[in-house]
């Protein structure tokens, strides 16, 4: 009597047969009717599949089963709704004349699906945390259901829709369990603390949710359907999450047997936590603003504050054969962005395009990620590396050369990632090398800035010549190679190429001095005001000769510079930026007196700004191009001046009020741009 109510057999006979069956049917309709000619035809495929499906389930229905009666009541009832759900969720995707044997079908297959999940859920339970992972489950689903929708741009069959979408859902429910569990330990240990740290994420969080709303308003421009997945499949991307969860709560219960949670891996991701959300804010919101700009209508070579974004799409994505001239002041930058883009592209199915505009963002997020950890390490306080990290990524500078393509946000990049490891225990001129090499490759003139921070750093003195020679006697070998591989390029060691840069030059010795008077207004208002809080951009078209809208911070009219302005709540912003950043060079001043060897990286900074402003004066069209070249230096060097002030909250607030102010300014300067080339499109 026992072994019968634990092994009825014939039970699992009569189910597995009707499953069978309604498998067979729904298959006949939905995928092999046309190919039923004949009676024989139905009655052959219906038989055999019915005995293939029935095999099947009879194999897998009675451990199943086992597992389902010795889970817990709760779980059962769980597990349940998952596989009633899931089964009517596809369901959805058959035919109206099959429904009823799809849904049975579909429940056979999802109780054998998802019943791994059944132990794991067990144990979940037992160790008291099956709501975190709940929500990991439900968080993760609904960002993952976003990323679903981009990538089925580039993947758009069916069967790499389930592919995708599985893995990715157990990912980033994986994620989300990492971060939920780091905030609610973070939040018994000192709740107090992590509130301003919350609300800065919240702000970059804020920042995607208003750039999404402001470019669904220009609907010519940009469309939010290319972050959603085709609507005919969310019912099935609804089943697939569900079978997903059960997969989760597996691997996760496999993971912890392997105390994954301790791993150097997870140690590392729950240290830099802030730092990446924050970033991750950037690169997304960039990167759907920089969509707009990439058609054939939009896309424009120096129309936008005199950037090349078209020429640099080419230069990043193009084949060989089709690669524009690569001026000599890049020496190796083929060498350098190429790679990382074509990596890119092997996630967007060979789109090289989108790589590349996607590349420019995670430029834009690295430069805001080091930012935090700079300040992170000098001062051990989250917000308010947090805090200086975000007003350089919302920065006018930062968010216009994270949209628009070109080599000044990687030029950046590497220039933080130099006073990042000038700031650690790295001595060995090994770990210096590279990152020179990548800042002299990308742009050669940012390698003096490389020059004077190391000069300027006491412990490095000695070896100033050694660094300055090794990366000079490589980047002349790494040049060479990127001719012979690209041909288009430009060798920096012959003269006469650099001496083509003379088109792009100021000539202070022919130029009126009211002009120069006016360009060295121009440069000082970009560096202490622009490049941080956003002005009224000039919108030109016959003052400039543009058919299509330019947008420049100036113009030439009548031997002076016509330059941008501020007005009303912007006006506001930019006098508070200038009264902070006067009060932070008196902070330095202060200290400069008191003891000079402490401030050798503010010099540096101030250097590098001098450098910069004396450079363009005689170099360069609009600075808003050039801008994140010192940008980066104006932001660290306001950051150092109050790190006294790190950790008042007082403090933090007002820096908090800035952000979001500048958050609204700055993203306003888009809409200004978009509400002007709309009508164009």
């Amino acid at each position: 009597m026992k072994e019968q109510e634990k092994h009825p057999i014939i039970y699992f006979v009569f189910l597995s047969a009707l499953g069978g069956a309604a498998a067979a049917y729904t298959l006949a309709i939905n995928f092999y009717s046309n190919s039923l000619k004949t009676t024989l035809d139905w009655v052959t495929m219906l038989s055999l599949l019915t005995f293939g499906f029935g095999a099947a389930f009879l194999i897998s229905l009675p451990p199943v089963w086992d597992r389902f009666r010795s889970s817990s009541t709760p779980i059962r009832y769980w597990f349940s709704i998952l596989v009633l759900f899931s089964a009517l969720c596809f369901t959805l995707n058959f035919t109206d004349d099959s429904l009823g044997a799809a849904l049975i079908f579909q429940i056979f297959v999802f109780f054998v699906l998802v019943s791994p999940g059944l132990f794991p859920f067990n144990r979940l339970l037992e160790k008291k945390y099956p709501i975190r992972f709940i929500v990991a489950w439900t968080l993760g689903s609904f960002f993952s259901f976003f990323g679903i929708g981009f990538l089925q741009n580039f993947h758009p069959a069916s069967w790499l829709f389930i592919l995708l979408a599985i893995p990715l859902n157990i990912l980033a429910t994986l994620v989300w369990e990492v971060m939920l569990e780091h905030l609610a330990i973070s939040l018994q240990e000192a709740w107090k603390e992590k509130v301003i740290p919350l609300a800065i994420l919240a702000v970059g969080l804020a920042f995607i949710v208003l750039t999404v709303r402001l470019l669904s308003a220009y609907e010519n421009l940009f469309s939010v359907d290319y972050f959603l997945p085709d609507p005919n499949l969310v019912p099935l991307l609804l089943g697939l999450a569900i079978l997903s969860q059960s997969w989760s709560a597996l691997i996760i219960d496999k993971l912890d047997q392997l105390d994954w949670r301790n791993s150097r891996f997870i140690h590392w991701i729950k240290s830099n936590l802030p730092g990446l959300l924050l970033a991750s804010a950037l690169i997304i919101s960039t990167f759907a603003l920089a969509l707009p700009f990439t058609s054939f209508e939009t896309a424009k070579v120096d129309n936008y504050f005199d950037t090349d974004s078209v020429d640099w799409i080419n230069r990043l994505s193009a084949d060989v054969e089709d690669l524009l001239e690569l001026r000599s002041v890049h020496p190796f930058a083929f060498l350098i962005l190429r790679p990382p883009t074509w990596l890119l592209a092997l996630f967007l199915n060979g789109d090289k395009f989108h790589a590349a505009i996607l590349l420019n963002s995670i430029g834009g997020g690295l430069c805001v990620y080091l930012t935090w950890l700079f300040f992170k390490r000098r001062t051990g306080n989250t917000a308010y590396a947090l805090l200086i990290a975000a007003i350089l990524g919302l920065s006018t500078s930062h968010l216009i050369l994270s949209t628009f393509l070109e080599t000044y946000i990687f030029s950046a990049a590497a220039l933080i990632a130099f006073l990042l490891l000038l700031q650690s225990d790295q001595t060995s001129l090994k770990h210096f090398v590279p990152v020179g090499l990548l800042t002299f490759g990308i742009t050669i003139t940012n390698f003096v800035q490389t020059c004077i921070v190391y000069i300027m750093t006491p412990a490095r003195r000695r070896s100033f010549f050694v660094y300055t020679i090794t990366v000079m006697s490589i980047a002349v070998l790494l040049a060479f190679v990127q001719d012979v591989l690209y041909p288009s390029s430009n060798l920096f060691f012959i003269p006469s190429n650099l001496l083509g840069e003379r088109a792009y030059r100021f000539n202070i010795l022919e130029a009126e001095p009211r002009l120069i008077l006016s360009r060295i207004n121009l440069l000082l208002r970009h560096i202490t005001l622009f490049d941080i809080v956003a002005p009224r951009p000039l919108i030109l078209t016959d003052e400039v000769g543009c058919s299509f809208p330019c947008f420049q911070t100036y113009y030439k009219y009548q031997g002076v510079y016509v330059i941008s302005s501020y007005v009303g709540f912007g006006s506001l912003l930019a006098r508070s930026w200038f009264i902070a950043l006067a009060l932070a060079g008196a902070l330095y001043l202060w200290k400069f007196i008191k003891s000079p060897r402490e401030t050798h990286l503010q010099s540096s900074l101030l250097l590098i700004i001098f450098f910069n402003f004396i450079l363009h004066i005689f170099y360069g069209d609009d600075p808003m191009l050039y801008s994140p070249d010192w940008t980066y230096a104006v932001v660290f060097f306001v950051g150092i001046s109050y790190e006294k002030f790190a950790g008042k909250k007082s403090f933090q607030i007002a820096l908090l009020v800035f952000l979001v102010c500048l958050l609204v300014n700055n993203l306003d300067l888009f809409r200004k741009v978009l509400e002007a080339i709309s009508p164009f499109v």
